[in-house]
C-alpha cells in the first residue's frame, strides 16, 4: 500500500472517530445543561433518559476506538490522538 493511500484511509478513520465523538458530546450536552441550569427536563426527557443516552454515546465512541481505530497499513491500533503522524507499530506515515 502506498503512502497516499494510507493517508487517505487514515483520514477516513479520523473522520469517523470525530463523528463518533460528536455523537457522544451531542448526547452528553443535555445532561450537562440539566446540572448547570438546574432544570428537570430537556426536550421533554428527564435526567435518567439523558444519562442513559450519554452512556450510549460513550459506548459508541469507545467501541469505535477499540474495534475500528486501526492503522490502514498494519491493522493495529496506531496510537492515541487525532493528529497522529505515524503508526506506533509499523511506523507508516499517517498524516
Amino acid at each position: 500500500m502506498d503512502k497516499n493511500q494510507i493517508k487517505k484511509e487514515f483520514a477516513i478513520v479520523i473522520r469517523n472517530a470525530k463523528i463518533a465523538a460528536a455523537i457522544f458530546f451531542i448526547l452528553l450536552t443535555p445532561s450537562i445543561v440539566m446540572v448547570v441550569k438546574d432544570v428537570n427536563y430537556v426536550f421533554g426527557q428527564d435526567e435518567t433518559f439523558w444519562f442513559r443516552a450519554s452512556i450510549a454515546g460513550f459506548v459508541i465512541y469507545m467501541g469505535y476506538t477499540i474495534f475500528l481505530w486501526k492503522c490502514p497499513n498494519c491493522k493495529k491500533f496506531p496510537g492515541r490522538g487525532w493528529f497522529r503522524k505515524e503508526c506506533q507499530h509499523c511506523k507508516a506515515e499517517l498524516s
